[in-house]
């Protein structure tokens, strides 16, 4: 049965010509559902998977997950069938690429039902859902308790003791039915939270419907639609979307108008505002900007860390802008998409000197000519923290060196720096033990052949020329670290640390880190990866230039007096509170520093914690001159 309060407002998707006489309106029953056309149907074969995946990754306004089982049935000629599954505890052995044989054989089991059989529960909601959509209204959410109504025996076999309820929605694309999305729970779903997930699930209908047609459109890029549907913020409802231009690029910058149910705002999201910085590499900028700004005259430039593009952030960045008010960029360092990278010529590498020396300055630049009345708080995570901590404490160096007088000044362009697990030099919490054989060990290898081993893991992927590693490439060659080191050592255990350890994995749902797996890890230059790893064998506690001349943890230490909010997570391997006790010692009068039990990455993406620092951020900006 459908439910009847869902609100027409809610639904209308256009302002529809005057209802047509109910006298003279057809019977449902008798309304012909055409088959998908090939096209779309080839098209949709190639992503049907990401839409089952969406919507068990749907989570409330507390981040607990909705559904426990997703599939979608797809109109094929005359039939419907069951053609995607997912499961929520399944997301995280997709994106490992494992096969998921119990997936599998749900498909298999399952049996095409014929549009024409009376007893096709899904026939009669799409035949529903065409009059509805002609009237201009989406369709209405379906609401079925599976163990009380009557269901088709072909699905009736499918169900298992905890599939009990069943949420669904139809879908559309080009104006005609493709067939119907569903959530599966053991629970009913509570009254309260009716409403916000019907919400949810319009948003996601809009989302489908467009990215579908527009990719069909414009080039037929399966990869593109799918991640575009995975990521989609169903929280929040598009009201507009426009092209607009910039004076200072030549490509347009996407410009959408949300209502935020979450929140109950609207605000608008801008990408990407693409800048130049050095050697035909740029850096990429998107925004939010809610519909009213508070009064603290700052913005904000949230950065991402090692390995991590900048939808990491996204969580943070929502919070702080349309809970509290501010205007949030956030960055995308060079490397991290094509347009970032050179169009023609060489590529070469890029190290962390680019990002602090290069990327970061052009980026303060950008954001200052502008908005020139308003100054910007740095917010970084991990890497992301490193970059505006080092810049504005080894300034005079970095002038000096680069000979570039310049330089956006840091007390002029930043009000004050937010670092979120970043460390001050790189110390891994490895636990095992002859950590400290493991770095003398190193220290006796020659350089060319650490470096080899590290070239050893590269790929070519970024558009061809230039030396990347992957995370996963990275952290197995932490793992196998002690097998080339035997000779120095003969007391290394065998848990060293993992790909988990970095995300902080207790914190981390199967669908965040399908996210993380699937959207925000990406590639890392090798010239990076080898000032991390010079850094984490070095005795010296130092993070140091790429060409030796500036030590910037040293720097940092003993030059640092701007404002700083330091986030500690006390179970980070990655960074471990041991190795910032230094903070408490900067200059800074402005300094404060805040503990929370989470790992390196779990410490952005957990609900609860999110909250808890964006209220602390935004106190202490509100004392900042």
């Amino acid at each position: 049965m459908a439910l009847e309060e869902n609100s027409l407002e809610d639904r209308l998707i256009k302002i529809s010509t005057r209802d047509s006489n109910k006298s003279l309106m057809v019977n449902p029953d008798k309304i012909y559902i055409f088959p998908v056309p090939k096209t779309t149907f080839q098209f949709l074969e190639n992503i049907w998977q990401s839409f089952a995946n969406k919507m068990v990754s749907l989570v409330d306004f507390n981040d607990h997950p909705i559904f426990n089982f997703s599939i979608f049935e797809v109109i094929d000629q005359e039939e419907m069938k069951i053609v995607a599954t997912a499961t929520h505890f399944k997301l995280k052995e997709i994106a490992e690429r494992r096969k998921i044989p119990g997936i599998e054989e749900y498909i298999k089991k399952s049996r095409p039902i014929h549009l024409a059989d009376p007893r096709n529960e899904s026939a009669r909601f799409i035949r529903k859902s065409i009059i509805d959509f002609n009237k201009g209204l989406r369709p209405e959410v379906i609401f079925i308790n599976l163990k009380e109504e009557e269901i088709h025996p072909e699905k009736k076999v499918l169900l298992s003791e905890t599939m009990n309820h069943a949420i669904g929605i139809p879908l559309f694309v080009n104006e005609n039915p493709i067939g119907i999305l569903w959530g599966i729970t053991k629970d009913p779903i509570p009254e309260d939270k009716i409403r916000p997930l019907t919400l949810q699930l319009y948003s996601l209908f809009d989302v489908i419907e467009f990215v579908v047609a527009k990719e069909m459109e414009s080039g037929n890029d399966h990869y593109i639609a799918q991640k575009n549907i995975e990521k989609a913020d169903t929280v929040s409802n598009s009201r507009n979307l426009f092209y607009t231009t910039t004076k200072d690029q030549k490509e347009p910058v996407t410009s959408i108008i949300f209502k935020s149910h979450q929140y109950n705002i609207e605000y608008r999201m801008d990408a990407s505002f693409i800048i130049p910085t050095t050697d035909g590499y740029a850096v990429s900028l998107k925004s939010f900007t809610p519909e009213k700004l508070n009064n603290t005259g700052k913005n904000l430039l949230l950065i991402p860390g090692f390995f991590c593009r900048r939808s990491v952030m996204d969580k943070l960045a929502k919070e702080l802008a349309l809970k509290y008010g501010y205007r949030v960029f956030l960055m995308d360092m060079r490397g991290r998409s094509r347009q970032t990278m050179p169009k023609h010529g060489k590529k070469e590498g890029w190290t962390v000197d680019n990002y602090i020396q290069d990327d970061f300055p052009e980026v303060l630049r950008w954001i200052r000519w502008h908005y020139p009345s308003e100054r910007t708080v740095v917010l970084g995570h991990s890497m992301g923290g490193m970059i505006p901590r080092f810049y504005v404490s080894s300034y005079e160096k970095i002038k000096e060196q680069k000979e570039e007088f310049n330089l956006p000044k840091p007390e002029e362009y930043i009000a004050g720096i937010v670092s979120i697990t970043s460390p001050n030099y790189i110390s891994l919490k490895s636990n095992f033990i002859g950590l400290d054989t493991l770095k003398r060990g190193f220290s006796m290898l020659p350089h060319k052949m650490i470096s080899d081993m590290i070239l050893s893991m590269a790929s070519f992927s970024m558009q061809a020329t230039i030396q990347t590693i992957d995370l996963k490439k990275f952290f197995k060659l932490i793992l196998n670290l002690h097998s080339s080191l035997r000779s120095f050592s003969y007391n290394i255990g065998t848990k060293v640390l993992t790909i988990k350890d970095f995300v902080g994995y207790k914190e981390i749902t199967p669908p965040e880190w399908y996210f993380l797996m699937e959207d925000v890890f990406c590639e890392e230059s090798v010239s990076v990866i080898m000032q991390f790893f010079q850094s984490q064998i070095s005795n010296e506690r130092s993070f140091w230039s790429n060409d030796g001349r500036i030590n910037y943890t040293e720097n940092f230490l003993n030059n640092f007096d701007m404002p700083i909010y330091s986030v500690i997570g006390t179970v980070d391997k990655i960074v471990p509170e041991e190795s910032l006790t230094e903070l408490k010692d900067l200059k800074s009068e402005n300094k404060v520093v805040t503990y929370y039990e989470q790992g390196h990455l779990g410490i952005i993406f957990h609900g609860e914690t999110v909250r808890k620092i964006c209220k602390g951020i935004d106190e202490w900006i509100q004392g900042l001159k």
